[in-house]
């Protein structure tokens, strides 16, 4: 008797019975998983954030520390308060032979607009023209006050002898008016401080974006990952106060993540939508990707391409005029320049494009910490960002809700007003 029974026959049987069985964990099983990935996720973005904050706090330390050493044998000089005091001398001999009802000019308001203007640290060409623009102003005031006194006509009396006291009475008399000047050094650093208020700052970030569904049901029965993603724009700055300035702009960002699915034969997906009124309708597209199955597994790139006009505050927390260290936060109203979006079909078997369902204006935040370093005529911005969007990307007749984020490194550029 001939035997036609091999193992390889053996094993094809033992595969033909057992393709169709599958174990299927409990519904228990499924939650205790869950609950441990969505753990690990808090745990991650906890961690990354606490970092962020600490390299951005390192980093500003680090810079201001090394600015704060002093430089031996480097002087700065303040030529406005060295024309101040070269004058000193004359005008204590002139105050030796007048009388306390003579106006004089004033030098300690002098000496005080010339402390204001040495704290602004303005580049040395703007405190040359400041130093001879005061320096012109005393000169007019010696030259108005000598001018009275040169200008004295005697009278009959001076011709006598014996009448100095009388000449002298009446020289005292005499009250020489200030000499004023239509641009005064106040009116000159507040034309330069209103000419400094608006900065405008090119910025480009770098970032790693993702999504947040809101279903654990279809976070287990897909399998997405992050994807890098960019942001670029211009942000002009105007400042309210010593620590506070007011920011808006306009910038392009685009968001990416990948989907993992099977490339398959044509197959119809059926996506379930709801009209107003809670009617529940079907669209039908045709798809070659499938959730579970197929002959060769593939990643989907879904990206949104967006134009936000971010608007907000920004913060100063700690710094000088040369290193400084804040927060920044602002509002983002979006709209949708174009995307390539794949949705799950309603048995989660199938993903299918349908723009119709894309949400075209959204909503996003931002919340951001920085630390800017200024050298010589360029300021520079550092510091990590977090962008949500708090509107679902899809529209409401969409039964799933998707909420796209991303983490990225600032870097901005503007020009040093200082």
């Amino acid at each position: 008797m001939e035997r036609n029974f091999t193992d390889e026959n053996f094993e094809g049987f033992l595969r033909q019975n057992t393709d169709g069985f599958r174990m299927r964990p409990s519904a228990k099983v499924w939650k205790g998983i869950s609950d441990r990935l969505t753990r690990r996720k808090r745990r991650v973005g906890y961690a990354l954030g606490i970092s962020l904050l600490l390299t951005t706090a390192l980093g500003y330390y680090l810079i201001n520390d090394s600015q704060s050493k002093p430089v031996a044998g480097v002087n700065k000089p303040n030529l406005i308060t060295e024309t101040i005091n070269s004058d000193q001398a004359f005008s204590n001999q002139r105050t030796a032979k007048e009388n306390s009802t003579t106006v004089k000019p004033s030098k300690t308001n002098q000496t005080r607009s010339a402390n204001s203007i040495a704290d602004l640290n303005l580049p040395l060409a703007v405190q040359n023209s400041l130093a001879n623009h005061l320096q012109n102003t005393l000169i007019n005031n010696r030259t108005a006050m000598f001018g009275l006194q040169n200008n004295f006509s005697p009278t009959i009396v001076d011709s006598y002898p014996n009448t100095s006291a009388t000449h002298e009475e009446n020289s005292n008399s005499l009250v020489y008016p200030a000499a004023t000047d239509p641009l005064s050094i106040e009116s000159v650093l507040n034309l330069y401080k209103a000419r400094r208020k608006l900065e405008t700052q090119f910025y480009f970030t770098p970032t790693v974006s993702y999504r947040k569904l809101n279903d654990n049901n279809i976070d287990r029965m897909v399998t997405h990952k992050p994807d890098f993603g960019f942001e670029l724009g211009f942000a002009t700055k105007f400042p309210v106060s010593k620590t506070v300035k007011f920011i808006s702009g306009l910038q392009f960002n685009v968001n990416r993540y990948g989907i993992k699915t099977y490339n398959s034969i044509t197959e119809l997906a059926t996506i379930r939508v709801t009209d107003r009124n809670g009617g529940i309708g079907y669209v039908n597209t045709i798809t070659n990707y499938n959730n579970f199955t197929g002959y060769q597994s593939n990643w989907l790139d879904n990206f949104y391409f967006q134009i936000a006009a971010p608007t907000g505050v920004e913060f100063k927390v700690k710094g000088d005029d040369k290193v400084q260290f804040g927060i920044a936060t602002t509002l983002q109203p979006t709209y949708n320049l174009g995307d390539k979006a794949y949705l799950i079909s309603s048995d989660y078997k199938n993903y299918a494009e349908y723009p119709k369902l894309i949400r075209k204006w959204n909503l996003s935040g931002n919340l951001g910490t920085y630390v800017s370093y200024s050298t010589g005529h360029m300021k520079w911005q550092v510091g990590p960002q977090v962008r949500y969007q708090f509107l679902s990307s899809y529209l409401k007749t969409y039964p799933v809700k998707e909420n796209l984020f991303d983490f990225g490194l600032r870097v901005g550029i503007s020009l040093n007003n200082k």
